[in-house]
């Protein structure tokens, strides 16, 4: 049993250790780590520390940082050990000539753990050590009673080498590249945890077996499917280990004490035990005996998937939930400076249940998606007073990264949205337009967008106002529009998970990073402002089609009023679509009314982009009668057919106003999502 945490009341005295490694960042609230920038053995690959970081730049997964790390140490404990502090933090043997002569002198009675501690604090305050010196250091500490602690690293404004980590799976000019990784199923018999879940069943999640096999959303066919055949997942790279029986309660090497039933073996934080199961799964492998080969390649296979019942109390009724994620990941994959090095661990921990007989497939997704270098997908959290203030950082159901939930996920899967398929490297702009290509007072411009479906080029990309955006920053952001058509294809094919109520919809995103071949910041992910559609009438009583719960303001036409400043707003519009395609018209206004006094009643352009021409237009004078309803137009519910060879696309041409609608909603106006599938609800934008 540990010490109880110390109180703010606690006098404290700071070991300071200067300290070079590479960051490595774990979603859910984003976990920093410090990882060796190029270790030498699998041992060394497994070394890390949870850092406090505290910097004003923005640092990723593979930033070298070289920091002081600050450990605070009660003075009592410190003074127990013969240590005293000075007034500008040096520390001196407090015993160090007491009584002359050599071996003379007054000797403390000290432990061997203390005089470990008390050694490495004279040693090793204010100089430089290696990381693993340091974990050596706190873990010392930690037996003797320092709990609850979290170093502190200060990291100046560019402070040190950055790099970005390894780019092993951001697809660069369409390359393929093939997913790594080994896969540990553990149980621990000596307690009474006993998942259900096999080796076999975890196979038949990550790999084909055909069409009629009882699941074809694996993770094979997923990865390949939706990145248009840029990255794959293949049996021979990815190994599935298990059952690993492990003991419930012990330590090991790298994190020091564990407890797989209640947890917090380190009173603090699941270090000791997300960390603790991959020692132990290796530890497994040399007792089992005969798995050499296997153990030669655990470095070369870059993701560590470890796959346990984190909440198995709560579901034995023993005890409460340890965590309410379903699945964790590190945020992009540390790397080696030598490339065909070791590289450090990269982790993705499941929450499987004890009577799971498989793994989600939207959760396995999402966690390797975080391993690429992928933020989640968010939609504005909005009420009556407006969408302006919070975000659902899970908030996009039309993206694993956020809250896509297939309908049947042994048999489907929803892909990426086009700004993620983009950072991702999967598939690029069809077209690419600024504030040069899109003219204000020109009327309205179509384009044809295939789905995302048809082809690696498939969406409109529009920077827009740069206004508060770093743009001369390392990753070179960029804000921008991305406008999509996604439908659904036939079961295990791309985007057969997509819901019903957002299937053959437009999309309209925002996102502010490029593909730089970074891994994304975490703080900025994608978001998206609207979900388009025609009107769509019932066959039988000629009414309107009620929108989607999710989208009450569902619409054919989204307003930015500002995006590209001030005044200078862009109208996008839905004009028709297929099974394949979809024609976007977009619209360009600096003026929100049309004068005579200007002119502009009398140019033949719609420049307000109101969808009236100058002879219906109120504004010019025409009466004020609604529009008749366009003709009913069919909603496309079902999954299509496969798809025929697209039409080439072409450039934005001119075309005539389409006609007005009832509603138009502005930027921000998406409704309140969903349960988010992890934790918090939602976070304060930036």
């Amino acid at each position: 049993m540990g010490a109880s945490p110390q109180t703010s009341s606690t006098e404290v005295v700071t070991v300071t250790v200067n300290v070079t490694g590479q960051l490595a960042q774990t979603d859910q609230e984003v976990v920093n780590r410090l990882v060796p920038i190029s270790p030498k053995t699998l041992d060394e690959a497994s070394v890390n520390t949870r850092i406090d970081l505290q910097t004003e730049e923005t640092l990723i997964t593979g930033d070298h940082i070289d920091a002081p790390l600050s450990y605070d140490v009660p003075k009592a404990t410190a003074e127990s050990l013969g240590l005293n502090f000075t007034s500008d933090g040096s520390v001196v043997d407090a015993d160090a000539g007491a009584s002359g002569g050599s071996g003379g002198g007054r000797r403390r009675r000290l432990t061997q753990t203390q005089h470990a501690a008390r050694r490495m604090i004279l040693d090793f305050h204010g100089t430089r050590r290696t990381l693993q010196e340091f974990n050596d250091l706190t873990t010392v500490l930690r037996q003797l009673g320092v709990q609850n602690q979290i170093p502190k690293a200060v990291v100046p404004k560019s402070g040190g080498k950055k790099n970005g980590g390894a780019k092993d799976l951001i697809i660069v000019g369409g390359k393929p590249l093939n997913i790594t990784s080994v896969a540990f199923i553990f149980s621990s018999s000596e307690c009474g945890i006993k998942p259900v879940l096999t080796e076999a069943q975890v196979k038949a999640r990550w790999f084909d077996a055909g069409d009629s096999a009882p699941v074809t959303a694996t993770l094979q066919r997923a990865y390949r499917v939706c990145s248009h055949e840029k990255l794959y997942f293949l049996p021979d790279n990815n190994i599935v280990v298990g059952p690993v029986d492990v003991p419930c309660t012990g330590s090991t090497k790298v994190k020091g004490a564990y407890d797989l039933r209640k947890g917090f073996g380190n009173k603090k934080n699941l270090d000791s035990e997300m960390n603790g199961l991959y020692e132990l799964a290796k530890n497994w492998l040399q007792q089992k005996g005969g798995q050499e080969e296997l153990i030669a390649k655990l470095p070369y296979l870059r993701r560590k998937i470890v796959v346990w019942p984190w909440n198995n109390q709560a579901q034995l009724k023993a005890g409460p939930e340890l965590v309410d994620w379903p699945g964790m990941g590190s945020m992009g994959c540390p790397g080696n400076a030598n490339p065909n090095g070791i590289m450090p661990d990269c982790f993705t921990w499941m929450n499987n249940a004890l009577t799971d007989t498989s793994l989600d497939i939207s959760v396995l997704m999402q966690e390797l998606g975080h391993n690429i270098g992928l933020s989640h997908s968010s939609r504005d959290l909005c009420s009556g007073a407006g969408c302006e203030w919070w975000i659902n950082e899970y908030g996009d159901d039309s993206d694993f990264m956020g809250s896509a939930g297939p309908p049947n996920g042994n048999k489907s899967y929803v892909c990426a949205s086009a700004p993620q398929a983009y950072k991702a490297g999967w598939a690029s702009p069809q077209t690419e337009l600024d504030a040069t290509t899109i003219t204000a007072g020109t009327g309205w411009a179509d384009t044809t967008i295939p789905s995302m479906h048809v082809t690696d080029k498939s969406f409109i990309r529009i920077a827009i106002d740069q206004t508060d955006i770093a743009t001369q920053d390392r990753f070179k952001p960029q804000r921008a529009l991305y406008i999509s058509y996604r439908v659904a294809q036939p079961l295990a094919g791309y985007d057969s998970g997509l819901n019903r109520d957002i299937n053959a919809r437009v999309w309209v995103h925002e996102y502010n990073d490029t593909a730089n071949g970074f891994s994304a910041d975490t703080k900025k992910p994608p978001r998206v402002l609207a979900m388009l559609d025609l009107p769509a009438y019932d066959p039988k009583t000629k009414k309107l089609v009620p929108a989607p719960p999710s989208w009450p303001n569902l619409s054919s036409r989204f307003v930015l009023p500002k995006a590209f400043g001030a005044g200078d707003g862009l109208v996008i519009m839905v004009k028709s679509k297929t099974n394949v395609s979809a024609v976007v018209s977009l619209c360009r206004n600096t003026v929100t009314s049309e004068s005579v006094d200007d002119g502009t009643c009398m140019d033949g352009v719609d420049n307000d982009c109101d969808g009236l021409p100058d002879d219906l237009d109120p504004d010019c004078g025409a009466e004020d009668n609604s529009s008749p309803p366009p003709p009913p137009m069919p909603m496309m519910r079902k999954s299509p057919p496969p798809a025929p060879k697209p039409p080439s696309p072409r450039p934005p041409r001119q075309s005539p106003p389409p006609p007005p609608l009832p509603s138009t909603p502005v930027a921000d106006s998406a409704p309140k999502p969903g349960k988010r599938p992890k934790g918090n609800t939602g976070r304060r934008r930036a």
